[in-house]
């Protein structure tokens, strides 16, 4: 556990990094695969969202059997 415990201190330097003004967004700053994950995450949100709007509609407007 040595690998563990004897790590370098990087908080000043991250806290620097994430505090920058910068015209990023924070959830997109960091490694390349937050912008993967985030855009996995809006993905499934939006699908979600047009899933139950269009079952919403589907269900309101009587259509063909």
């Amino acid at each position: 556990m040595a690998g563990i415990l004897e790590k370098p201190n990087r908080v000043i330097e991250n806290q620097k990094y994430f505090q920058a003004h910068v015209n990023q967004p924070l959830w997109l700053r960091g490694s390349p695969a937050r912008r993967v994950f985030v855009s996995l995450y809006f993905g499934m949100v939006g699908v979600g969202l047009l899933g139950s709007t269009y079952m919403m509609f589907a269900k309101l407007i009587p259509g063909k059997k």
